[in-house]
């Protein structure tokens, strides 16, 4: 989604939801932050003694709040704590969409509904014209001669000099030889090392790492058959990679679901799991690479 001004998010204080099934707190940090920008939304649930406190879900992708990452949750005894780092996309007063916190024991579950909000307010100025007048003309244009303006002829001069210099060169030089066109396996091998550039595991996005890693991948794919279209679904993708010699379509079917499962359905990945996953990545689209070069080989 585009946001399509400048706005800041703006948390409102710590807010909580008491009764007497237990206690949940939530606070919104940083108070102010640009559009774009993650803010994390911070709770801590402490609930009544017997029962466990169990997290609300991220709220869903594409909503004017929605999430950056997995849920990070934490247990210190019976207090239960949860970091989501979010984006605002909207200005106003925008109620996080997170489900109720429930308190369980045994078969037996009892909600307690949170009402989290964020402050988003326009940064743009009251007046964004900016205009500035120009200065009024004058009645009559000043008479100029030719001589007045020699350093115009001067400076023409030196351009066409510098021109037929320049095509002189360009006619005696040596012939430089053509570029060299990547192939579809030159394109993936930059695209991964690109991404090792930007260290995103040390960072702490290793969800973010898997995705790119998938879609270098996918943009692979796109790039060998024209069918294997970057818009496909992941089922689309798999039904057209079946019919296709030399595709390991069951190593690409268990590589997005990995990826999904990061992507989706929530479930956190460690730095070793990070690092397995770009590996498969990277080994996959070496394999089909060659598979393909051995299967021209031998068709020529």
């Amino acid at each position: 989604m585009v946001a399509t001004c400048c706005v800041a998010v703006t948390a409102l204080r710590a807010q909580t939801a008491l009764d007497s099934t237990g206690r949940v707190s939530f606070r919104v940090l940083p108070e102010t932050v640009t559009v774009g920008q993650p803010f994390d939304v911070s709770m801590r649930a402490v609930p009544p003694s017997g029962r466990q406190a169990i997290a609300p879900a991220v709220p869903d992708t594409g909503g004017i709040v929605e999430p950056l990452d997995p849920a990070r949750v934490t247990r210190r005894g019976d207090t239960l704590s949860v970091r989501y780092r979010l984006i605002a996309w909207q200005p106003g007063v925008l109620t996080i969409p997170f489900g109720p916190v429930l308190m369980r024991r045994d078969s037996s579950e009892i909600s307690v509904p949170v009402d989290v909000r964020v402050v988003v307010a326009s940064v743009l100025p009251a007046d964004s014209s900016d205009r500035v007048p120009k200065d009024p003309r004058g009645l009559f244009p000043p008479v100029t001669h030719w001589w007045d303006r020699w350093w115009q002829w001067a400076l023409g001069a030196v351009l066409a000099a510098t021109m037929l210099y320049l095509l002189y060169r360009r006619r005696t030089r040596r012939r430089e030889p053509e570029p060299v066109t990547e192939s579809p396996l030159m394109r993936a091998e930059a695209a991964f090392a690109r991404l090792d550039a930007r260290a995103l595991l040390s960072a702490g996005e290793g969800g973010r790492h898997v995705a790119l890693a998938a879609e270098i991948v996918r943009q692979y794919l796109a790039d060998l058959e024209p069918s294997l279209a970057l818009a496909l679904t992941n089922a689309e993708l798999l039904r057209a990679v079946e019919p296709i010699q030399g595709m390991p379509d069951k190593q690409i079917a268990l590589l997005l679901q990995d990826v999904d499962a990061v992507r989706f359905g929530g479930r956190r990945i460690d730095p070793d799991a990070v690092r397995r996953v770009s590996g498969v990545a990277r080994e996959l689209v070496r394999d089909i690479d060659r598979v393909r070069t051995a299967m021209l080989a031998q068709a020529a």
